[in-house]
């Protein structure tokens, strides 16, 4: 177990917790490849595609953990400058999320589309926090399953059509909605609520 604070795994982060988030990053990869068969991608741009689904597919498992959400919606586990304020803050954190801009930049497809998809997210949060603790959650899940719903008319970059969902998942599911996190029980055989 790591005591050190993370950004990316969180706080007292386990070796399954850490391991958890690399399976997801790459099934994502698996699952870019195989959506980007057939585009004809220059090396750089599948390099581009492979950071942003391993950002964003590992870190829907990642801002789900219990570890991160001890340093997310716990006491600032760092020193309290600006940018670790700014970070830790849930729309801070979703604001520098840029991932939707750089694809449909890079990727092409509608030049609304990365702003659409940076704004929803953003919003999204917005709506999250801004809503009583016992609505965040199915707030959240609304603003996910109208995004989905959404996305699945609208044009996107090639291979990309899998961002919306995986974005608003991240950010707004699994990051934004403050859960009691659990820790496992010291014998090993079943969790204890955390403090």
């Amino acid at each position: 177990m790591s005591a050190r604070p993370s950004w990316f795994f969180g706080t007292g982060t386990t070796a399954a917790e850490y391991a958890l988030p690399c399976a997801a990053a790459v099934a994502g990869i698996a699952g870019l490849l195989a959506s980007a068969r057939g585009l004809d991608w220059e090396w750089w741009r599948h390099l581009v595609a492979i950071a942003l689904v391993v950002d964003l597919a590992g870190g829907v498992v990642a801002n789900g953990l219990d570890a991160a959400k001890r340093f997310y919606h716990g006491p600032l586990p760092l020193p309290p400058t600006r940018l670790n304020r700014f970070l830790h803050d849930p729309v801070g954190f979703t604001a520098v999320h840029l991932q939707p801009i750089v694809a449909g930049l890079v990727f092409g497809g509608p030049w609304w589309w990365g702003p659409l998809w940076y704004a929803w997210a953003l919003a999204g949060v917005v709506l999250v926090v801004r809503a009583p603790s016992y609505l965040a959650r199915p707030v959240a899940l609304l603003v996910v399953l109208a995004g989905v719903m959404a996305s699945t008319s609208l044009p996107d970059p090639a291979g990309f059509g899998w961002l919306p969902a995986v974005l608003l998942l991240k950010l707004v599911l699994a990051h934004a909605v403050p859960e009691q996190p659990y820790e496992r029980a010291p014998e090993g055989g079943g969790v204890r609520q955390g403090t």
